[in-house]
């Protein structure tokens, strides 16, 4: 399943983001435009020399850059100069792969006219930041040296996904650095390391930039508090300083600079409540408002907020907020509300959100809101998204229908209490992108559908209970799911057609879809964009389609269907899968030696089916495996893969219990498999979609503690072998000791003979283990009890003797646990290991007395039953009249009536 709600924001939201960075390029490039004709018709003989000079200096790639691969090309080749009478007044580098530092040296700090310069998304590998700069002259006025950051995301607008390592400040200083920068206005450190106090960092800039505008330091290693003296920068209208360890609470110095417009404070560890008197905000303007915390504000959303009239910029989320939500009533210039994950209860229906005409983005997702929907809210002019998943809101979408609706693009509403029918004005928004109604009790849809919008790419209706046979398809879906839902139907012929160009997920997992899977599933799954197709969990019938084995897939789950037949043989070297579960079906014959053409794979499960032939040696050549679930199939014979070398090191888990393999066990196999033996990360085990922020998770099911359970998310922490039902002889390996990450160890059933090793005593993270229905003797080691963390234990139907372990630890552990090991002794059982021990003596010494009689006495027992036999039987074998007289008596006791 996909994780949905916090998984499934998807690709809308960075469809958003995506927008952004193309209005950005092209505002850049119209930029570039109008700074190359300024150069070509102003840009003097010696500074033409200059900046050739500068190029000369620098190391960049070329085959990436834009503009300093152009340089002195022609006389429209300056891109990124700005010039004014013939000097160099701006310069923007910013993007262009430059790599290492800066020469103090560098004809850099001889531009004397230089007012702007820009040298963003570059990758200084932490390169010191040049002391010329402090040299530059006292005109200048805009200064960019690091990542530009977004203040409503927080994240940094970057080129494309490399690593951006940026600048450290140790010489020159900060103080240094601007101390002569008396002109400056626009100042951008992101990402910089600074590593200094509030104090130094205020003062600093109080006293060296007065006229300063727009103050960027994000992710600087600033800390805090923030100091008084930056009050004097009193034309501040922007403050970016996110991403700092500012430690201190909501800063009341900041609601007295006038002109402030954009505030951004989010992931700065402020703490304590939110002020709440009005005064706090009475020189607040057009301001953006970003606090963002991470659990750090507390208290309710003052209601004073509400008279922020020019107020366009809202942005509280993850935060502690509690409380209902302010009306805002004059807040009507809010264009962005986000107040997501806090703890705010209550309606929203107070809200008089007919008065937000000019609002665009609203999410007020994770938190315990509850109450309808307000109907206005879907018809708002300007609204495009709308993001209320995971809080309680119930009752059903209905609408005016003589109501105009909007442009609206994205709507999520998953994972709250709506009922009822999915209403058909919701697929009337013909700029709808993105719709997530997930986790509700909406039974139905209200009329069929046809001809769905093109713009519809993200259809979530997972885990409802829709019934019926009509599915949305819009014509040009990038995910689709269906999953968890009581849909009874068989999948359209023509699912192929819908699927084809540009689907990347597809899932009818938990339904009642029955009949055959539909040859038309091949356009997809030949498809270069489908990634994972789920039909787990359905009443699938008929035979696996070739094509499926032979795609461009990387997750195929098949699970729990009535599919029968072979395995697709044939499978390609291409092969791309990653997660391949066929388990839970009535498959025959034997797996194809062509899977092991699958050398991506991560997770294979084919368990609970009707497989034939010997263990899968071949699968040896897939390194990547990290789970092998081949149990309850008809697999014989040992584990002999000796000729093939073992490259499952990743492997954490492997089921093969419930077959018929024999011998002993796999001791060489044991010890190659490195996951098992050291601590490895926390992250589960899932296929990452090529749609932001969405993944497909894998599942996983098993007898754990000796309960049949499902895993629904797999951690990368979990290990497990299960080895139990079936024929394995010969000793517990003491390769196993090695195994100490292993969390469930289950041998039950088998013939395993030999005591149990003490050293699986260390194995400290195991949880469960289970050696139960198998040869073992000797005694219970006492390194058993070092086991902090068992929490199950099995060691019943064996022929262990002695004293179970005296230990606070094994006394948790039922009587079930040892009973049928006639030797055994001592708590939780109730046999005294004193009476055990005196009968076993005296038995002894009986047998030293009277050997020879109870030899003769047993010797005896076999010679008198077979006397006894003949002296019966004999007569009726031999004399004919008095078998036929046993035979009319019989005849008269059991037909008489």
């Amino acid at each position: 399943m996909v994780n949905s709600g916090l998984h499934t924001t998807l690709s809308m939201k960075g469809s958003i983001i995506s927008w952004l960075l193309l209005a950005i390029s092209t505002i850049s490039i119209f930029y570039d435009v109008a700074a190359t004709s300024a150069s070509v018709e102003c840009l003097g003989a010696d500074q033409r020399s200059l900046l050739l000079e500068l190029r000369d200096s620098l190391v960049f790639n070329t085959s990436l850059s834009t503009k300093l691969v152009r340089w002195g090309r022609s006389a429209s080749s300056w891109s990124g100069v700005t010039c004014e009478d013939g000097l160099v007044v701006g310069l923007d580098l910013s993007k262009e792969w430059i790599s290492g530092g800066i020469d103090r040296s560098s004809s850099l700090f001889r531009l004397k006219f230089l007012r702007s310069l820009n040298l963003a998304f570059n990758d200084f590998n932490s390169s010191a930041i040049p002391s010329g700069l402090a040299n530059q002259p006292i005109g200048i006025s805009q200064l960019v040296l690091c990542q530009i950051w977004r203040a409503d995301s927080g994240r940094a607008i970057a080129p494309d996904q490399a690593t951006w390592r940026s600048l450290k400040l140790e010489k020159p200083s900060l103080r240094s650095l601007i101390g002569d920068m008396g002109e400056l206005r626009e100042l951008y450190l992101d990402g910089a390391n600074m590593s200094v106090e509030g104090s130094e960092w205020c003062e600093a800039l109080s006293s060296s930039v007065p006229k300063l505008e727009v103050l960027s330091m994000n992710d600087c290693s600033l800390s805090g508090p923030i100091d008084a003296s930056l009050l004097s920068l009193a034309n501040l209208s922007v403050i970016r300083l996110h991403l700092n360890n500012l430690s201190t609470t909501v800063p009341s110095i900041l609601a007295n600079f006038s002109s402030l417009k954009i505030l951004s404070l989010h992931e700065c560890g402020l703490q304590g409540e939110f002020p709440q008197k009005s005064s706090r905000y009475k020189h607040f303007g057009a301001l953006t408002y970003h606090l963002t915390n991470f659990f750090s504000l507390s208290g309710s959303i003052p209601s004073s907020m509400e008279n922020l009239s020019e107020l366009t910029y809202l942005d509280l989320s993850w935060n502690n907020l509690i409380g209902s939500l302010p009306s805002y009533g004059a807040s009507r210039n809010l264009t962005f509300i986000n107040l997501s994950n806090n703890a705010l209860t209550g309606q929203i229906t107070s809200v008089g959100w007919e008065n937000f005409l000019n609002l665009e983005y609203l999410e007020l997702g994770y938190n315990s809101l509850e109450g309808d929907i307000p109907p206005t809210l879907f018809t708002l002019p300007c609204l495009k998204h709308i993001w209320l998943s995971n809080n309680r809101f119930s009752g059903q979408l209905i609408i005016n229908p003589n109501v105009s609706l909007y442009g609206l693009a994205d709507l999520d509403l998953g994972s709250n209490l709506l009922q009822g029918l999915i209403p058909p004005w919701i697929w009337k928004l013909r700029n709808l992108r993105y719709l997530n109604l997930s986790s509700n009790i909406f039974e139905d849809l209200e009329t069929p559908l046809r001809n769905l919008t093109s713009t519809l790419k993200v259809v979530d209706l997972h885990s409802n209970m829709l019934r019926g046979n009509m599915l949305p398809l819009p014509s040009q879906p990038a995910y689709l799911d269906f999953s968890s839902n009581n849909i009874t139907s068989v999948i359209p012929d023509n699912i192929g057609d819908y699927l084809s160009s540009s689907t990347v997920f597809f899932s009818l997992s938990k339904n009642n879809f029955h009949g055959s899977i539909p040859k038309s599933i091949c356009k997809a799954a030949y498809s270069i964009y489908l990634e994972v197709l789920d039909l787990s969990h359905n009443l699938l019938n008929g035979t696996i389609p070739d094509c499926l084995m032979k795609s461009s897939l990387k997750v195929l789950n098949l699970r729990n269907n009535c599919l029968s037949g072979n395995i697709p043989q044939n499978i390609p070297t291409t092969c791309a899968l990653k997660t391949l579960d066929l388990s839970e079906n009535l498959l025959q014959g034997h797996i194809p030696l062509s899977l092991a053409n699958c050398t991506t794979l991560e997770i294979l499960n084919i368990g609970n089916n009707q497989i034939e032939g010997t263990f899968p040696c071949h699968f040896m050549a897939i390194s990547s495996l990290r789970v092998l679930i081949l149990r309850s199939n008809k697999l014989h014979g040992e584990i002999g893969c000796a000729h093939r070398p073992c490259t499952w090191q990743m492997l954490q888990i492997i089921d093969l219990s419930s077959n018929d393999l024999s011998g002993a066990l796999p001791t060489s196999l044991l010890a190659s498999w490195e996951a098992m033996k050291a601590s490895v990360d926390f992250d589960q085990l899932h296929y990452e979609l090529n749609l932001t922020n969405s993944y497909y998770q894998d599942t996983v099911s098993g007898t754990f503690k000796g309960v049949e359970l499902e895993l629904v998310k797999i951690l990368a922490i979990f290990t497990s072998i299960d080895f139990s039902s079936n024929r394995f002889e010969g000793p517990i390996p003491y390769t196993l000791r090695d195994l100490k990450s292993l969390y469930f160890l289950n041998l039950s059933h088998n013939a395993i003979s030999g005591s149990i090793p003490p050293i699986l005593g260390n194995l400290h993270q195991l949880e469960s283990l289970d050696l139960s229905w198998n040869l073992l003797n000797g005694t219970i080691p006492a390194q058993l009890a070092n086991l902090d963390f068992l929490s199950f234990l099995n060691l019943s139907n064996n022929q262990l003797v002695g004293s179970i372990p005296d230990n606070r630890h094994f006394l948790t552990f039922s009587e079930s646990a040892f009973e049928r090991n006639l030797g055994l002794c001592g708590l939780p059982l109730n046999k005294s290991c004193s009476v055990a021990r005196n009968r076993t003596e005296e038995a002894v010494d009986d047998g030293n007395n009277d050997d020879s009689k109870k030899k003769w006495f047993f010797l005896g027992i076999p010679l008198g039953f077979v006397v006894g036999f003949w002296i019966f039987c004999g007569p009726l074998v031999f004399i004919q009249s008095w078998r036929f007289a046993y035979y009319r008596f019989w005849d008269k006791v059991l037909f008489r009536h």
